[in-house]
């Protein structure tokens, strides 16, 4: 006769634990029973809501992708409207309070129990948006698993503004200055998130250009603040029309009177002050690197999530992930699983978008990802716009690593590669232009139009007659069980080789180009 053991009697959670406490330090304690590469970052994590009330997710993660892992432990399904209730406040108040993007929340669920659970998550997983994991909790002999529970099956707004600005300063006393100026005016718009991203030089710096640049960005003001706004800044929010992004008029006016320094006082920001964008960023970073990040605003004490390399993230743009509504004209860069469907489908569609500009990397590249649905494998998206050639054909004189548009995807499991996909351009190694000023007044107009075009981070034009009248042409290569195929072997031309012969017409054009003024041939100029 077997008798039941003395634990099984005094403990009720899986006949292991005394309660839910017990339970949930067991989980995080092994938290590869929920994924291998879970990092955690607190148990218990208060999450504080000014407006309500707030609550504690019982454990806090990170997984190997950044995404925010919430966990929620239960011991029974009798709580299911509760815990979804406590989910739905979590993942509002990440988004609110922690401006963390909907795509990058993943919400697991681990209950002993799933009678009544399972169909109320699986409406949260549909009417959110958020990726759901339910595990079932089950006893293993004196182990525990965690198995997959599959839901039934039945756009968080973006966070980042893409409004920013740019103050370039000669010292650093001003800057220091200036950022106490902003920390004095906060108070009065204390639910105003700001960061102050402050650059120090990389090494020696070109001539001329200024050593203490700082980017100033601001994130989405919670609902039911316009009213505060507009009697603190004193005129209607959307006055000072035409936005430089429109959408966001209640951030840039917050933003605008919260760094609007007197000039008699400092002149150094008038005189230094520009447009951000995440493209200058991009610039910045080749010379700058960053030497601290300043919050102010209403940004939580303790910070799990937001670190200056998240932030300096979500403002560089590269991919949908980080919480920006505009993204970056230049790069895309953003590492991915199609295990976790939403930040996959996201991330994927904006790829897609971004390398649209050359039809046929487009649909190969869609072909190529669709073949990984489902899977749990590791996928890099990284893809680079240069859609000025002549320009880059000025830089490749003085940079030989200057570089055309391209992109690549590159598919792991675990660290080692097992795939990729990559285009580019190649030049054709017989198209021989000769005369620069004809061919810049056919691309763009004139000479006039070919640097304002070179200048702007927020030109729309496409300028792929270039890319014909120089003889480059789209490839398509892609790496499978370690070898590398690609296009055909005459089109394995570079840039470089382009320049190299084509000297004569490749100065011409830097002549042209700079007839109404100096050209920098480095990214930040």
């Amino acid at each position: 006769m077997n008798h039941p053991s003395p634990i099984s009697n005094k403990l009720p959670v899986l006949d292991m634990f005394a309660n839910e406490d017990e339970f949930r330090d067991y989980v995080a304690a092994r938290l590869d029973l929920i994924e291998p590469g879970l990092r955690l970052l607190d148990t218990e994590y208060r999450i504080t809501n000014l407006d309500g009330a707030g609550g504690r997710i019982d454990i806090l993660a990170r997984d190997e992708l950044d995404h925010v892992v919430c966990v929620e432990i239960k011991r029974s399904d009798h709580s299911a409207r509760a815990t979804l209730n406590e989910l739905s406040k979590y993942v509002t108040l990440l988004v609110a309070r922690d401006r963390v993007p909907r795509e990058m929340i993943r919400c697991v669920v681990v209950s002993t129990d799933w009678h009544e659970l399972l169909l109320p998550l699986s409406y949260f997983a549909y009417s959110t948006g958020v990726d759901v994991t339910a595990l079932h909790a089950v006893r293993d002999g004196e182990d525990i698993s965690l198995l997959p529970i599959t839901l039934k099956h039945l756009r968080f707004l973006p966070q980042l503004s893409p409004d920013m600005d740019l103050i370039w300063f000669d010292a650093k006393e001003p800057r220091e200055h200036y950022v106490d100026f902003i920390r004095s005016r906060s108070p009065r718009l204390p639910f105003v998130r700001l960061a102050l991203l402050l650059f120090k030089p990389k090494g020696i710096l070109p001539e001329g250009r200024p050593p203490y640049p700082m980017f100033i960005c601001v994130w989405r003001v919670p609902d039911g603040k316009y009213d505060q706004i507009e009697t603190v800044i004193g005129k209607p929010i959307g006055g000072d029309f035409p936005y430089v992004a429109p959408g966001w008029e209640p951030e840039a006016d917050a933003k605008n009177w919260l760094d609007d320094a007197p000039h008699a006082e400092y002149p150094e920001v008038a005189n230094g002050w520009t447009h951000g964008t995440s493209e200058k960023l991009q610039s910045v970073q080749q010379n700058y690197e960053i030497e601290r990040v300043e919050r102010v605003g209403d940004w939580p004490k303790l910070e799990f999530i937001d670190d200056d390399a998240s932030i300096v993230k979500a403002a560089l743009a590269a991919s949908p992930l980080g919480g920006s509504e505009r993204a970056n004209r230049y790069s895309y860069r953003a590492t991915i699983t199609p295990a976790v469907a939403s930040s996959w489908g996201t991330a994927v569609d904006a790829f897609l978008e971004f390398i649209a500009f050359e039809p046929s990397w487009r649909d190969a590249a869609e072909k190529y990802l669709e073949a990984f649905a489902g899977t749990d494998l590791k996928v890099e998206l990284h893809a680079f716009d240069k859609k000025h050639l002549v320009f880059a054909i000025h830089q490749a004189q003085a940079h030989a690593e200057t570089m055309t548009g391209y992109f690549e995807i590159i598919v792991r499991k675990g660290e080692t590669v097992i795939g990729g996909l990559f285009g580019e351009y190649t030049w054709d190694g017989n198209t021989r232009p000769t005369d620069p000023e004809t061919v810049i007044d056919e691309i763009y107009g004139d000479v006039v139009r070919a640097r304002l075009s070179i200048h702007s981070a927020v030109d729309n034009s496409r300028y792929e007659k270039a890319n014909e009248l120089h003889g480059f042409i789209p490839v398509i290569n892609w790496l499978q069980e370690g070898t590398m195929y690609g296009g055909p072997p005459p089109y394995r031309n570079s840039l470089q080789e382009f320049v190299a012969s084509n000297g004569d017409y490749s100065r011409g054009l830097s002549k042209v180009l700079e007839s109404i003024g100096p050209l920098p041939t480095d990214p930040a100029g």
